[in-house]
């Protein structure tokens, strides 16, 4: 997943609204609390890789196919794969299938 500086900003922005209101609502050591965790997600969201960079390996798929083949697809997020084929049929993506026909033919 990655997020263009505007979408950070508008998050950022949301937060203050955010707790200006429950500044309003609720005691000041629970308004302190929800500011740290606010803090805690400005802090993941300036963490985010793009995109298409490393990413946590596709449940099912070998670590072959990984390091050969997802490692450098742009469909790869931080969260896991985010092809449709592969989250329904682990391998069964076209850049895998290309892969394993391209290493067949060698043999």
């Amino acid at each position: 997943m990655s997020l263009s500086q505007e979408e950070k900003s508008l998050i950022a922005e949301s937060m203050q609204v955010y707790l200006q209101i429950v500044a309003r609502q609720m005691p000041q050591a629970q308004v302190e609390q929800i500011a740290a965790i606010a803090q805690g997600i400005m802090k993941k969201l300036d963490n985010l890789q793009p995109a298409g960079k490393k990413g946590n390996k596709p449940a099912g798929i070998t670590d072959e196919w990984y390091k050969k083949v997802c490692s450098t697809c742009e469909k790869l997020s931080p969260s896991g794969c985010e092809d449709k084929v592969t989250v329904k049929f682990p391998g069964k993506c076209d850049p895998i299938l290309h892969y394993e026909n391209q290493k067949n033919r060698k043999r």
